[in-house]
């Protein structure tokens, strides 16, 4: 019995080592892989516009001439932009007529959230853009609930119109944003509270549970109803796979998982889940509200399955190089009513069982918590590897002066004996 005992830790151990290694190899493979699929969608969107009839002459990078072969309509232009959302890069194709009007519109790749965008294509903002000419700068009013995404848009059409009206009119009018452009009030904000969040856990104070409360309550309001900028499982890949490189709209998600990170690999705890988590909070208020009590559910399956999907959703993400097209936290529904119908049904589901259980989805299928328990357990590992090389080495260090003594001793009797 008591091998048993002794034996099953070490086995899940050496499986978690496994599983872990298997985790980062996959990673790799599903980046590699998709660097490999060949990315088509300006090829497509050439085979769409360009007729028989119409022959394409490359005029500079991204522009492109469409002539009639026969001279019966006027010739046209093609033209790409780009534009950074709240996930990230969108990039866009367009068609302008001789006289500067924009008579085609189309998405060719983004790394944009998909409920986002959802609500910019479903509100009609591309259509509104079609019939206006470039002369002077494209502009339409910002989607509500999904301003960064419909903005985005608008400068990627913006940014793919310049060229032609340099070409047309000999002027341009879009111009580059700066890096810091991108960086926030809120930005500030999450790095002050995410102290705030430190000193309140580790403060020995009578009044910590209050100031736990208002802080939850100050996070819940600015990154949960006004912004939206929980991280999630897309901010993670996002963040392995360096999508925030080439600009994103808002860096409070990666700021906040950068700091977790950070904290976790100190203290092997995540502040963020305990003291910043709109989500959590919107729980734990339901779980005052309905007197809910703790899971009484403790199965390994609550441990296992969020990982895999969080292995999953990395995995997508690397492979279509697009982490935020893979969402499945309801964060959007919750916070600004965006996203699908799975979405609003997990979303309601979570809020009626946390009147019951308290805080189901952080007990469920949290990635964080995955994330947490990885991040902990590799460096565990690390830390235990070095030790036992600490301790190779000392034991080393302890045998040399015994060996030389050993050595010392059989010359001193080799010598008496030759005497």
């Amino acid at each position: 019995m008591t091998r048993k005992k002794i034996q099953t830790p070490n086995r899940n151990k050496n499986l978690e080592k496994i599983l872990s290694i298997l985790s980062i190899l996959l990673l790799i493979v599903a980046w590699y892989l998709g660097g490999l699929r060949s990315n088509n969608s300006q090829a497509q969107f050439f085979e769409h516009i360009v007729s028989p009839s119409v022959r394409m002459h490359e005029v500079g990078p991204n522009l492109y001439q469409l002539i009639d072969k026969g001279g019966e309509t006027d010739d046209k232009w093609i033209s790409f932009g780009s534009g950074i959302g709240y996930g990230g890069e969108l990039t866009v194709g367009a068609v302008f007529t001789a006289s500067g009007d924009v008579e085609t519109v189309s998405l060719l790749s983004s790394k944009e959230t998909s409920s986002y965008f959802e609500k910019v294509v479903e509100e009609k903002l591309p259509e509104a853009l079609l019939g206006k000419n470039i002369k002077t700068t494209l502009h339409v009013d910002a989607i509500t609930g999904a301003t960064l995404t419909s903005d985005a848009y608008v400068h990627a059409l913006n940014q793919a119109a310049d060229p032609v009206r340099k070409t047309l009119f000999d002027y341009r009018l879009s111009e580059q944003n700066s890096p810091w452009y991108y960086v926030k009030w809120l930005d500030a904000a999450a790095l002050i509270l995410f102290v705030i969040a430190v000193w309140v856990n580790r403060t020995r104070s009578e009044h910590k549970v209050k100031m736990n409360l208002a802080l939850l309550t100050v996070s819940t309001l600015l990154f949960g109803f006004h912004s939206a900028s929980l991280y999630s499982a897309s901010t993670m890949g996002g963040f392995v796979y360096g999508s925030w490189i080439s600009g994103v709209a808002s860096y409070t998600p990666f700021i906040l998982l950068a700091l977790s990170i950070i904290y976790i690999f100190c203290y092997n705890r995540n502040i963020y889940c305990q003291s910043l988590c709109p989500f959590g909070a919107v729980q734990q208020c339901l779980a005052k509200v309905g007197n809910a009590k703790p899971s009484p559910v403790r199965h390994q399956f609550f441990i296992w399955f969020p990982r895999v999907l969080l292995l999953i959703t990395l995995c997508l993400g690397a492979y279509f190089r697009n982490p935020a097209a893979f969402v499945y936290e309801p964060f959007g529904i919750a916070f600004g009513m965006i996203g699908g119908m799975y979405l609003f049904v997990l979303t309601v589901m979570i809020i009626l069982t946390s009147l019951v259980v308290r805080r189901p989805w952080c007990q469920s299928l949290c990635p964080i918590n995955a994330m947490t328990d990885f991040l902990v357990f590799n460096k565990n590992w690390f830390k235990q590897v070095l030790n036992n090389k600490g301790k190779k080495v000392r034991q080393t260090q302890v045998r040399e002066p015994r060996t030389v003594r050993n050595n010392r001793a059989k010359n001193e009797i080799a010598k008496q004996e030759g005497e």
